[in-house]
């Protein structure tokens, strides 16, 4: 039997293929799904969903997120693919979206219930990412869905996000203060707001990682902390200067941060 928070899918066989697409709003949305070689019905997962950015695939941020192999508890990775604007560059809305109607917020709804139906999910412990445009969206549904989102995490990303959240969301926000592409001023607004969403006040502690000079907002035992990781991370493994980079090091640091919360 599941946990008290199991999702439908919990106690039901598997389907026979792993999902690769999902129908919203009469269209079908691409995606890869990552279910455990050892998946049981019987045990409540967690849910990682993973943004992509407006220059990468969801197939390699997969790649580069390098989140999977650091997962300390079972857990289901999906990565959606975004759509296309007339430019051919990767979007998570359409120009007209409001804040706090953003056209793929429909999209991740999708996600969490098909995947909940078809496989076991622990509710509590459903998690967003995202680096840059993706990080930028995901930003934005950890407000608009705080009711069902237990953490988020994001490299570079900005905060264009709605007046009012769902709900209180734990966070780890990295971004390098050189980040020319997203100014750091939209990362410390992003800060302020997630304080805000919280209800926290703005006092901080160092706290792990310190190789991305991290701090926590909240006490140790804060339900919701908020990390806030101003990284220095300024050249590639190539030697060339990209302080908009996803570093070596980063999925570690996430799933570390969402392993450690309750």
């Amino acid at each position: 039997m599941a946990a008290q928070h199991g999702s439908a899918g919990c106690g039901k066989p598997p389907p026979d293929a792993i999902p690769t697409s999902v129908a919203v709003d009469g269209r079908t949305r691409n995606l890869i799904a990552v279910i455990p070689s050892d998946y049981r019905p019987d045990r409540p997962h967690d849910l990682v969903v993973a943004f992509h950015g407006r220059t990468n695939s969801n197939a390699e941020v997969r790649r580069y997120f390098d989140l999977e192999r650091h997962a300390a508890e079972p857990t289901i990775f999906v990565y959606p693919e975004s759509l296309r604007d007339a430019q051919g560059r990767n979007i998570w809305s359409d120009p007209a979206d409001a804040p706090e109607k953003l056209r793929d917020f429909s999209f991740f709804d999708a996600i969490l219930q098909a995947i909940s139906e078809d496989y076991c999910i622990d509710r509590d412990r459903v998690f967003v990412v995202g680096h840059s445009l993706g990080a930028s969206f995901a930003n934005s549904l950890a407000c608009a869905r705080g009711d069902v989102i237990r953490g988020l995490a994001g490299v570079g990303g900005g905060s264009s996000r709605p007046k009012r959240c769902a709900g209180p969301v734990a966070a780890m926000v990295m971004h390098n203060p050189r980040d020319a592409q997203v100014p750091i001023a939209e990362g410390l607004r992003l800060r302020r707001e997630l304080l805000s969403q919280d209800g926290l006040v703005t006092g901080s502690e160092p706290d792990f990682p310190q190789r991305f000079n991290c701090r926590r907002y909240g006490p140790e035992n804060e339900e919701n902390p908020v990390l806030w990781c101003p990284l220095g991370d300024d050249r590639t493994a190539s030697g060339r200067f990209y302080p908009h980079q996803w570093p070596a090091g980063t999925g570690a640091a996430i799933m570390a941060f969402f392993s450690r919360l309750g």
